[in-house]
């Protein structure tokens, strides 16, 4: 039973689970660009005249990757808390579910 009733709630809430395994995905995406971007092999073969410019940009894209850590942490934590405020009633039919079982053994 109780396998059952979180099962239909799965499903019912799958909506919101998607965008935020979507929006996982796109921040794990972005923050791997801003990462890999000084080790490509355009990057590697420049010539030194341009070396000293890529450098900076690397430089700023370090601070920009930082940023976007904080973001992505920042989205993590609203959106946990609002997936958790969400199914506050659910977690009690489940407490409830459990204590009851405990009580008839």
């Amino acid at each position: 039973m109780l396998f059952k009733l979180s099962l239909k709630n799965m499903k019912k809430s799958m909506k919101d689970y998607m965008i935020y395994f979507l929006t996982l995905v796109l921040g794990v995406a972005i923050f791997y660009m801003f990462n890999s971007l000084d080790s490509q092999e355009a990057v590697i073969r420049v010539s030194k005249s341009t070396r000293e410019i890529i450098r900076l940009m690397i430089e700023l894209l370090e601070f920009v990757s930082v940023f976007v850590a904080v973001v992505f942490g920042l989205l993590i934590v609203y959106a946990n808390n609002f997936l958790i405020s969400r199914r506050k009633r659910e977690f009690g039919i489940y407490m409830t579910l459990r204590n009851g079982k405990e009580s008839n053994c």
